[in-house]
């Protein structure tokens, strides 16, 4: 049931603080195991690319069980495990060797994370109101995003002065309060809590799992969250390096510096994770607002569409980078916007059903993009690979344009009927 503002907002923080502790270790390696994957007693690099990419892939099958945990426990619950999880597969980090010992380690971390953003989503659902979902939404990921950017920037620093092994302690011990505040902060919600009134009164005439998953609404949105998560963060996010190395070559020049593809791909993402606290509650405000959802996000696919295809083009560098940094304030836009519809459709369904499906649908999509980004560019190129991509996203810009599958509304109500 929803809650007054102000502690709707502080379950939510704390929640996306527990994510923010626990999510530290994780982005920690994204930096430093491409470089110090020797200390982790790995063979090769092609070893460290599977150890990234595994926790995404057993997400796929963990994440319906997350779900159908959730459905018998409370997000509280949920919180804890997730919390005991990262804390302990961190340290692992910085205790095994070896590539099957790693993979377990990343399996579990998949498991941890299935049960944050499911658990962060579901927290929303329970206390926010129909005028605020946008607004918590952007709140959750905004916040969270601030372990991703301690974990990359502190993390580097640390593993180049201390090394791998006591930087993953380090992580580790952050994610500890993260366990603690889940235990003796968050307000436990029976799962039969987060149903609202209008759907307990309804409670006789609730639709079987199956249909839900039928539903057109649902598809329609799940596809378009998938092909966004595909395209942006998928996509741009793995084959940045490479697009900088096509367009300038493998060194580039910046305020009198050489500077490697890979240092400057690193810097550009790193802003994202600096603004993402302040920019997602903003545009998950705006949503909720008379602009509404749908607009905004037929509005960002136009954007992001354009984007794309400009990047083919032969411009100095500085403004063609500034095509960079706006894809990157995009990917936040339309990161919050999917999240925000996701529990839009929740709202009016069986929630556990709709979020799992929905983190379903993005993880499949987070792990087809470099797969599908390095098989299209292996194909027909770079450049050809970056406007086919910018002609699939016109193409989801014009359904939501002009067929949106949901209503357009400053506070989205129901899906459109079928």
């Amino acid at each position: 049931m929803p809650q007054s503002r102000s502690l709707s907002r502080r379950q939510v923080v704390i929640f996306a603080l527990i994510t923010a502790a626990c999510v530290a270790g994780d982005s920690m390696l994204y930096v430093v195991l491409p470089v110090h994957w020797k200390s982790a007693g790995l063979a090769s690099l092609w070893e460290v690319g599977l150890l990234l990419s595994l926790n995404r892939l057993a997400r796929l099958p963990l994440n319906p069980f997350a779900g159908w945990a959730y459905s018998r426990m409370s997000t509280k619950t949920g919180a804890v495990l997730a919390g005991l999880l990262a804390v302990g597969t961190t340290l692992g980090y910085g205790l095994v060797e070896g590539l099957a010992a790693w993979a377990v380690l990343r399996i579990l971390w998949g498991l941890s994370w299935s049960f944050l953003k499911l658990g962060g989503l579901l927290t929303v659902m329970d206390v926010a109101g129909e005028n605020e979902r946008g607004y918590l939404v952007g709140l959750y990921s905004g916040v969270y995003r601030l372990g991703s950017l301690a974990g990359m920037l502190g993390g580097g620093l640390l593993a180049d002065i201390f090394g791998l092994r006591t930087t993953a302690f380090a992580c580790a011990a952050l994610a500890v309060p993260g366990v603690l505040a889940a235990i003796f902060l968050l307000k436990r919600i029976a799962p039969e809590g987060r149903n609202s009134s209008e759907q307990h009164e309804q409670a006789e005439k609730k639709p079987s799992v199956l249909s839900i998953l039928r539903s057109p609404t649902l598809l329609w949105v799940l596809l378009a969250c998938l092909m966004v998560k595909l395209l942006t963060e998928g996509f741009f996010m793995s084959t940045l390096s490479p697009l900088l190395e096509h367009h300038w070559g493998e060194t580039i020049n910046c305020f009198g510096l050489a500077l490697g593809c890979a240092t400057v791909s690193g810097f550009i993402q790193s802003l994202r994770w600096g603004w993402d606290p302040v920019l997602s509650p903003l545009v998950g405000h705006i949503s909720d607002g008379r602009l509404g959802r749908v607009g905004m996000f037929a509005g960002g696919c136009w954007v992001c569409a354009g984007l794309l295809a400009l990047t083919v083009s032969d411009l100095p560098f500085w403004p063609w980078m500034s095509l960079l940094i706006g894809f990157l304030v995009c990917c936040t836009v339309m990161t919050t916007l999917s999240d925000a519809l996701a529990t839009d459709v929740a709202a009016d369904s069986q929630a556990v059903v709709v979020i799992t499906a929905y983190t379903f649908a993005i993880d499949l999509g987070a792990a087809l993009g470099p797969l599908g980004g390095f098989a299209a560019i292996e194909l027909w190129g770079m450049d050809a690979a970056y406007l086919l991509c910018a002609a699939l996203m016109a193409l989801f810009a014009l359904q939501w344009t002009f067929w949106p599958p949901v209503k357009n509304s400053s506070s989205f109500r129901r899906p459109q009927k079928a």
